[in-house]
């Protein structure tokens, strides 16, 4: 899927898409974030190729990594032959059928390299939208402001009016678990993580999704197992059941 993905993100970006192709992508565009990131950093690493390379040994260098990295990830004559100096764009038939250019430089570099691959903490982070369910007439207040932020993924601006919300009640678990989220985000685990076992111990809606977070700070760290514990205590018909337990698989 990874391959194809980035296979067509190219195709797109080249323009070598029929109408209706094209037009079934954008389709899916509209709803596969991970899809956009792959046309925009192709776009991206088109334009930067492009003004980089010139005609000197760095070319020469750079397709004999490129044969090596081939020659281990695709089938043997798919083989990337030869760079001009100038280069250019150029068009991908099939996998197995490189051409020189930068369509071939990029699609390797991307399946090899992928500098943008989501981390377990990514992808399994479910605490994505924070909701403040109760709207006052007044001005808005300073969980309402940090929401606001959080749901743009602006954790640095959320985090600061979350522990200010927080420090004010300490009784108040939506700012606690959302400041530990914020904390998490800003590599300040352990500060986290003393949030995160007050919840835990207590009786709020958060309990399960405190110890959830608890494994996440411990996989963001690379600390897998201390992070399977916390997975176990999560029981089944819980909202995160599923996947603590996919998590747990895979560490």
């Amino acid at each position: 899927m990874e391959k194809d993905n980035i296979y067509q993100a190219s195709r797109y970006v080249d323009g070598e898409m029929d109408e209706q192709e094209r037009l079934e992508f954008e389709r899916s565009l509209a709803t596969d974030a991970e899809l956009r990131a792959y046309v925009e950093q192709y776009q991206q690493a088109c334009v930067a190729l492009k003004s980089h390379f010139a005609a000197d040994n760095d070319i020469l260098r750079l397709r004999e990594t490129l044969n090596t990295l081939n020659a281990e990830h695709f089938k043997p004559e798919a083989k990337v032959v030869s760079m001009r100096p100038e280069v250019k764009d150029s068009s991908i038939r099939m996998y197995t059928k490189w051409a020189s250019g930068i369509a071939a430089v990029l699609i390797i570099g991307l399946l090899v390299f992928n500098p943008w691959r989501k981390t377990l903490y990514d992808r399994y982070s479910t605490a994505t939208t924070m909701s403040v369910t109760e709207r006052g007439v007044g001005p808005q207040t300073d969980l309402e402001k940090a929401a606001a932020f959080y749901n743009k993924k602006e954790f640095t601006k959320a985090e600061p009016l979350l522990a200010k919300t927080f420090t004010a009640d300490t009784t108040n678990s939506l700012a606690a678990f959302y400041y530990a989220v914020t904390l998490i985000q800003d590599k300040q685990e352990d500060k986290a993580r003393s949030i995160l076992t007050s919840l835990y111990k207590g009786e709020s809606a958060f309990k399960y999704d405190a110890a959830y977070y608890m494994a996440l700070s411990y996989v963001k760290q690379k600390r897998k197992a201390e992070a399977k514990p916390w997975l176990k205590l999560i029981p089944k018909g819980m909202a995160n059941y599923a996947k603590a337990q996919e998590l747990a698989a895979k560490l």
